[in-house]
């Protein structure tokens, strides 16, 4: 063994003894080591990390609950600036009454051929929603100091829906076309006046005289002269274009149908003019249905066949139909009378005539009438002129002393004077209410007056009656139902002058008058709007005490229509019933939500 080897030793390491007791205060320190050691770094951080879910979730829930009401915030700021606006496309289906025998707006005549003309064609003006003329077709006029030219200038690029353009050369050619009496056309009173071409976008319309109401003769239709110029003015009722028009309204024609084989029923389907110089229409499609009855009328709306109608009362209508559709009523500038012919043998006497008209109760005629209407008891619209006189209050008792004192005594049923019975010819023409009307006259003074009245119903619309020639130019009647059209003008010297008593005028009482020739003449040549109102109201006084008429009731159109469309505003002020369409182009079959414009 070597030195090295001897210097070690395993005995070097001395031995290592263990006890029990060593052993177990060693473990129970090391347990005690372990458990300070869990708690620090394990049993703390699980505490610390359930305190830290807790804190996480809850933060998570304030974010949710933040950013709930930041959506809610932006949603009610984003509605604050949402509103409701027409929607875009779709189809539109209105029933109108007939005939429908022309789509050439000259003609028109039945209800459908004038809302089919106004949808198809346009005005140099037209009526806006207050019922005051505003340009259509025109953009402007000046009016020569003695009132007597009216030089009117067109909107610029204006097309037919055929894509010709549309000049003051149309304009022109229409008023000749009105002019010609072998046209015969249902637009009269352009026989004195010239119509001169300025230039392509220009018309002078030149005046016999001062004529105040001239402004709202320029709301006739356009006529388009590329497609009619060769036509024989006789033939041009008959012409293709009465059934295939090139169109300058809003809308264009796509198709005239006949719904059924006897021809009781057409459908004018009408597509937007892409050409309107106003804009296309928000509609895709409009349809006109045309029925003969106002029964089928009735029938279609219960059937959801059309969507809207201007030709029925809405408050006589049935429980299923109120719950369908909603309806606004308007007036229109129209009057019903009770015309007398102050030539006839009996109604010479004013006596009688006051006694028919004070015997009169408008309400209750209005009630019993299948159309709205509002009470009318003058020759003037009090839309058109203020502080109007009034007509007296019905007075039965009075009516029937005025008749025994003037020798008519009640003999039996009827009254009678010297052997002759009080009996009149009352003459009612169909349509409207006019049949209603006489039925409810002549049953009313029989019995409060025993007056005898036998009523007779004539066609207008029928050829084989020949209604102008065997009715109003010979004034073969007594009294005589009518309407008359008033218009956005008071001006009715056409009615009431006397140079108006003729066969081919419409005086169709043969009312005459120094002191109502005077008012009316003097009001029709003046502009001045204090002057006019108090001409219609000597006028009416005059007239009133005459008694060349009964005033009885203004017709109004109740506008029944789907509840999901947007149609006429309630609050328009309406001139005709086919003013309805003045903002046809606005028109939906549903409404979208738009940001509103600042």
């Amino acid at each position: 063994m070597s030195d090295k080897e001897k210097k070690f030793s395993w005995k070097r390491f001395e031995s290592v003894k263990f006890s029990g007791r060593d052993i177990g205060k060693r473990v129970r320190k090391m347990e005690k080591s372990s458990l300070r050691h869990a708690r620090k770094f394990v049993t703390a951080r699980l505490d610390r990390l359930s305190l830290v879910r807790r804190v996480v979730v809850g933060w998570i829930a304030l974010v949710l609950i933040l950013a709930g009401v930041s959506a809610t915030q932006w949603f009610g700021f984003q509605q604050a600036y949402l509103t409701d606006a027409p929607a875009t496309g779709g189809t539109y289906s209105e029933g109108v009454l007939g005939p429908l025998e022309s789509l050439n707006p000259i003609f028109a005549r039945s209800s459908a051929e004038r809302s089919a003309a106004r949808l198809l064609f346009a005005s140099l003006y037209t009526y806006d929603d207050t019922g005051h003329v505003k340009g259509d077709l025109a953009r402007s006029v000046a009016i020569s100091e003695d009132q007597t030219e009216y030089t009117v200038s067109l909107q610029p690029s204006l097309k037919w829906s055929d894509g010709a353009p549309l000049t003051a050369k149309d304009v022109v050619f229409t008023v000749n076309m009105l002019k010609n009496p072998a046209v015969r056309a249902e637009i009269s009173g352009w026989t004195s006046i010239k119509a001169e071409l300025v230039d392509a976008t220009t018309v002078k319309f030149v005046l016999p005289g001062a004529y105040a109401p001239f402004m709202h003769a320029l709301t006739f239709p356009v006529l388009p002269e590329h497609v009619l110029a060769d036509v024989e003015p006789a033939s041009l009722h008959e012409h293709d274009f009465s059934q295939h028009p090139v169109t300058s309204g809003p809308f264009a024609l796509r198709l005239l149908q006949s719904a059924v084989s006897d021809g009781s029923k057409k459908v004018v389907h009408m597509v937007a003019n892409p050409h309107y110089h106003r804009g296309a229409p928000k509609l895709e499609r409009f349809q006109l249905y045309v029925y003969s009855t106002r029964d089928d009328i009735e029938q279609a709306l219960s059937t959801s066949e059309i969507m809207a109608t201007p030709e029925l009362r809405f408050d006589a209508r049935s429980d299923k139909i109120k719950t369908m559709y909603a309806s606004e009523s308007h007036a229109i500038n129209n009057g019903v009378y009770a015309l007398f012919n102050t030539n006839s043998e009996l109604l010479r006497e004013k006596d009688i005539r006051q006694a028919l008209s004070l015997s009169v109760d408008r309400d209750k005629l209005i009630q019993s009438l299948s159309q709205s209407a509002t009470s009318l008891d003058g020759p003037v619209l009090d839309r058109h002129t203020p502080d109007l006189p009034r007509a007296p209050q019905q007075d039965v008792k009075k009516a029937q002393e005025l008749l025994d004192q003037a020798g008519w005594r009640v003999n039996g049923t009827v009254r009678a004077k010297d052997g002759a019975e009080l009996s009149l010819r009352m003459v009612a023409l169909q349509g409207a209410g006019s049949t209603q009307t006489a039925t409810e006259l002549a049953k009313l003074w029989q019995e409060t007056l025993n007056i005898k009245v036998d009523v007779q119903m004539v066609d207008p619309l029928d050829s084989n009656q020949n209604v102008l020639q065997t009715v109003l130019q010979p004034r073969n009647f007594d009294i005589l139902i009518y309407e008359l059209v008033l218009g956005g003008d008071p001006d009715s010297y056409a009615y009431w002058h006397s140079s108006q008593a003729t066969p081919e005028g419409l005086n169709f009482s043969n009312y005459s008058s120094v002191v109502a020739d005077d008012a009316l003449a003097g009001a029709r040549t003046r502009t001045d709007t204090k002057y006019r109102d108090e001409r219609y109201r000597v006028f009416a006084r005059r007239w009133l005490a005459d008694i060349p008429a009964v005033a009885l009731y203004q017709p109004n159109i109740d506008y029944i229509h789907s509840k999901r469309t947007q149609t006429v505003d309630e609050q328009a002020v309406l001139v005709s019933a086919e003013d309805r369409y003045y903002n046809v182009i606005y028109w939906s079959v549903g409404t979208t939500r738009v940001y509103k414009t600042p």
